[in-house]
């Protein structure tokens, strides 16, 4: 066996690289990873190891170097005092990583060929990626995101000197219903008294919801509502999307993506990005006029129609992400804990900044609403 690394996903014919990505797995494949290396998101550069057997293809992922500024949150003094320091230290609390996983979506990147032996496999994945964390001068490296039921196999990443430390937590949803009359009516009633108010309260002001692919023609306006969001954050912030993020997925992930728009009138008040796994709807990013939001629950009714998209289109789940998780719950969503895997080349440094990412990183899974009277 041996590995190459690919610089760029065009260097790959889509129909090779997809053979061995899976079921359910579309951040994974060829056209989304197209799309966002497109995009030009932050200072993201790409790498792609393949690890042939002979000729075949048996495993591959995707690698990508960020840099991430650890005070995106701090206000006041603190941001002041820290602003100050980056007047002469210009990497102050500005963490570089190479990162196995992608930037924009959750989820572990790595695919094997069925059979495939996925330790030994996996131990050249990290070889390999050390090496270019190496070449790139970076000393931090983190295979993300990673279930629980995945961890039987990712656990051997604490045998190379990894420490496994966890991320934000994501919520999902199991989809059980037929229409969207039985999620609601399954509802216990608080929670369905006040989704009927909230959408009541959206019609009511003449507002109405469009879904639509056809992504790239709103670029623009999605980028700034999207920003208003961004702005906003208290929880998570640091991919800055571009018009381009939202043509390049029009152009390249084949219908995989599509929006649903808040309208009053000809105004769009609001957004949510869609992708379309086999089995798993993603809403992936909202974007909010906070004006309209707090007059007509926008947000709400956007996850709303979401939710509905999900049962009409027979979707096992969906994949709701890591912020804002209280609103989530109470829709019927389920807090699930996401695991990471971090080494600082440094041993010293490894006892360290690892745990200090970890506390700087909120765990605490929020309690778990009985949103369903079964």
């Amino acid at each position: 066996m041996e590995t190459r690394t690919l610089r760029t996903i065009n260097d790959i014919q889509a129909s090779a690289w997809n053979e061995i990505v899976g079921n359910n797995r579309l951040i994974c494949r060829h056209e989304y990873l197209k799309a966002i290396e497109a995009s030009q998101i932050n200072d993201c550069r790409f790498f792609y190891p393949v690890i042939y057997d002979g000729d075949t293809i048996i495993a591959h992922t995707c690698l990508y170097f960020i840099s991430t500024e650890l005070d995106s949150f701090a206000q006041g003094l603190t941001k002041t005092i820290i602003n100050g320091i980056r007047k002469i230290w210009k990497q102050f609390l500005i963490l570089q990583t190479l990162e196995c996983g992608t930037p924009v979506a959750l989820g572990n990147t790595i695919s094997f060929r069925d059979g495939a032996d996925k330790p030994t496999i996996l131990n050249m994945i990290v070889k390999e990626t050390e090496k270019i964390a190496k070449e790139l001068g970076v000393k931090v490296v983190l295979f993300r995101d990673f279930y629980e039921n995945e961890l039987c196999l990712f656990n051997n990443l604490c045998d190379m000197g990894y420490r496994k430390i966890h991320n934000l937590p994501c919520a999902r949803m199991e989809v059980q219903w037929n229409t969207f009359e039985e999620y609601r009516n399954d509802l216990r009633s608080g929670y369905r008294n006040k989704m009927m108010a909230r959408i009541k309260k959206f019609q009511k002001s003449n507002s109405s919801l469009e879904v639509t692919k056809n992504v790239s023609s709103y670029a623009n306006e999605l980028t700034k509502l999207w920003k208003n969001v961004y702005d906003h954050a208290t929880e998570y912030r640091r991919e800055i999307l571009p018009p381009d993020f939202f043509e390049n997925l029009e152009a390249h992930m084949e219908g995989h993506a599509s929006v649903i728009l808040a309208k009053l009138g000809d105004k769009i008040t609001g957004f949510i990005l869609l992708f379309h796994d086999d089995e798993t709807l993603i809403p992936i990013f909202c974007g909010l006029d906070y004006e309209y939001n707090k007059k007509q629950y926008t947000y709400f009714n956007l996850f709303y129609k979401t939710i509905e998209i999900a049962i009409n289109t027979k979707m096992r789940d969906i994949d709701f992400g890591i912020t804002t998780l209280i609103p989530k719950i109470e829709m019927g969503a389920t807090p699930v804990t996401l695991h990471m895997y971090m080494k600082h080349s440094n041993p010293i440094l490894n006892m360290i900044v690892p745990n200090f990412f970890e506390m700087m990183t909120p765990n605490k899974l929020p309690e778990q609403r009985k949103a369903f009277a079964s």
